[in-house]
């Protein structure tokens, strides 16, 4: 193994076990490689962790937690059974090629999460509290502090939508609005409205409250979702919904439009070309008439993810 050493967790220096992987072999394995990598990676980030975790798997999953193997039976179940929902959800836009078996990392509290994930951000970032998050970086994995399997249940939806659709190019906010819309759809009680803790005149009235000509561009950028403010859920539900409107009508047409759409522009070239309207079309069904169009050349923050 080659680690980082500039964690202070245990982290693959993933860019040089790619070059160590073995060149003359099959897909079998390189299967083999990256997922013996993958269990030493757990294996020692569980003996660095403060609490008692272990790693167990399925044929799909490796899990490391620091539950009872009851629990951890059941978080892995769950993920084999989110596996193929999604899959079936998504049809061809889902991708889950690749070397080595999933892996999903459960933290025993939010401090040691934050300690984690901290390592893939950069000095000045400015997180904001999540349940969970898919770390596309080296080898993608997912990582949640919630142990209760009803909140776990949906990171493991969420997260392992963005892993799916990782191969794709599609910017932020419409990678988020697939995962949340999938969320809602296998997993109904979600989307109950008494469940939501604004009304919807009251989420209304939130939005037109934060969106304007300049908050606007974080939201194409994908900078909206990645700042600790009251914008972040706002940034969502806005994806969320304007993604729902973009499929409804022409299905065909909004595939396209999803393999197309990549991050430097938000997204703005594929839909003139897929969907034969403006993107800005969207946000104006939700928030009436504005300056709504995307403008890269304002955006302080890329996002191509």
């Amino acid at each position: 193994m080659i680690w980082r050493d500039d964690a202070s967790l245990p982290v693959p220096d993933w860019a040089a076990m790619h070059s160590e992987a073995p060149v003359s072999t099959d897909d079998a394995g390189l299967f083999a490689y990256y997922d013996a990598a993958a269990m030493t990676w757990l294996d020692a980030l569980a003996e660095a962790l403060p609490s008692d975790y272990r790693t167990s798997g399925t044929e799909n999953f490796l899990l490391l937690s620091a539950q009872p193997p009851r629990e951890s039976a059941l978080v892995l179940r769950t993920c084999e059974q989110a596996l193929q929902a999604i899959k079936g959800r998504l049809g061809a836009l889902a991708n889950d090629e690749g070397y080595g078996r999933y892996i999903v990392l459960v933290f025993a509290s939010l401090d040691e999460y934050e300690a984690y994930v901290s390592q893939y951000q950069g000095d000045t970032d400015e997180a904001p509290m999540s349940s969970g998050v898919f770390i596309d970086a080296g080898y993608g994995h997912f990582a949640s502090w919630h142990d209760g399997l009803d909140e776990l249940e949906a990171v493991v939806v969420h997260e392992l939508t963005h892993a799916l659709l990782a191969h794709l190019p599609m910017p932020h906010w419409l990678h988020e609005g697939f995962a949340v819309n999938v969320e809602r759809t296998l997993l109904p009680r979600l989307a109950d409205p008494r469940l939501a803790l604004y009304r919807p005149d009251e989420m209304a009235a939130r939005h037109a409250a934060w969106w304007n000509a300049t908050t606007i561009q974080t939201f194409w950028s994908g900078a909206a979702f990645h700042t600790a403010n009251d914008g972040v859920d706002l940034a969502y539900d806005l994806a969320r919904t304007i993604t729902a409107l973009a499929a409804r009508d022409d299905e065909a047409a909004f595939r396209a439009f999803v393999t197309a759409a990549t991050g430097d522009d938000g997204g703005a070239r594929a839909a003139g070309h897929a969907l034969g309207y403006p993107l800005e079309h969207l946000v104006e069904a939700v928030l009436g008439e504005g300056d709504w169009a995307p403008r890269p050349a304002e955006w302080t923050v890329v996002d191509a993810s």
